[in-house]
């Protein structure tokens, strides 16, 4: 079975396919060389919901069973070794919850945790978890600290430059050092499908620096540059580079297909 999934995925240079009891998952390279850290990028393979949301969506507001998205998101504890999943209800904001004590975590409950869209967290085996269909899932780890910090990075989270109050907050908190801490940027939508007609509305103006054609932008450059001005090092950050919205065989994407799952990128601190 690991084979065939294997071909079904899209070979990337950032990305090392993997499978785990039949669940396919992504590791990015570099962050998988770190043995504190864990981490996992899913698809939309190996669970149980119907179509539209087929099949392992993790979002209980899709409109999917609940009980179906428990189900998922029992597998997704299969992979990480840890049922201490921690997500919230996302609301496209740049609100980040510091988790210092452990969670309130029911698995057969949706989260009680709303307007989160990041956590930070030096727990360990408490798994951070975030819902995609077209946001990015950046994905940052102290590797000296043993901090893991997850985000859910919409067009508003770029405007909010989420990505870099994050950071400040594990300096603030942890006393990270930014060249110290390694971050990925997960499948979302690409240049070449990130198009916003009426982006003069919402982006500032500097933004226009990552427009690749007219109304498209690269968010993943964006996120980048957002990363290195808070002063990570570019050799420390990995892209995914792969767009939801062309690979739906793959990934949930809202803007490819409209009612859809959401796919869930993870990360936690090895005990």
């Amino acid at each position: 079975m690991g084979a065939a999934i294997h071909r079904s995925l899209p070979s990337v240079a950032a990305l090392k396919r993997c499978s785990c009891n039949g669940i396919p998952f992504y590791r990015f390279r570099q962050l998988a060389e770190c043995e504190a850290a864990g981490h996992a990028i899913f698809t939309r393979l190996g669970g149980v919901s119907p179509p539209p949301f087929d099949s392992l969506n993790v979002g209980y507001n899709t409109g999917d069973k609940a009980a179906n998205v428990r189900q998922n998101l029992a597998r997704i504890t299969m992979v990480t070794g840890s049922s201490r999943l921690l997500f919230s209800r996302q609301v496209h904001g740049s609100n980040i919850m510091i988790v210092n004590m452990s969670p309130q975590i029911d698995p057969e409950l949706p989260s009680p945790y709303h307007g989160y869209d990041g956590f930070i967290c030096p727990l360990p085996n408490v798994v951070l978890l975030v819902k995609i269909a077209d946001c990015q899932a950046v994905l940052l780890f102290d590797r000296q600290q043993r901090v893991a910090a997850l985000l859910h990075v919409g067009w508003r989270g770029n405007v909010d430059n989420i990505a870099a109050k994050a950071v400040h907050l594990m300096v603030h908190h942890y006393h990270s050092r930014p060249q110290e801490i390694l971050a990925a940027i997960g499948p979302s939508l690409g240049p070449c499908c990130a198009e916003f007609r009426q982006w003069r509305d919402y982006f500032p103006g500097h933004f226009r620096e990552f427009e690749t054609e007219e109304n498209h932008f690269d968010l993943w450059a964006l996120s980048r540059q957002q990363l290195l001005d808070a002063g990570l090092v570019a050799e420390h950050i990995e892209i995914a580079g792969l767009c939801t919205k062309c690979h739906t065989d793959i990934f949930f994407s809202y803007r490819g297909e409209g009612e859809t799952g959401r796919f869930a990128a993870a990360l936690w601190t090895c005990g």
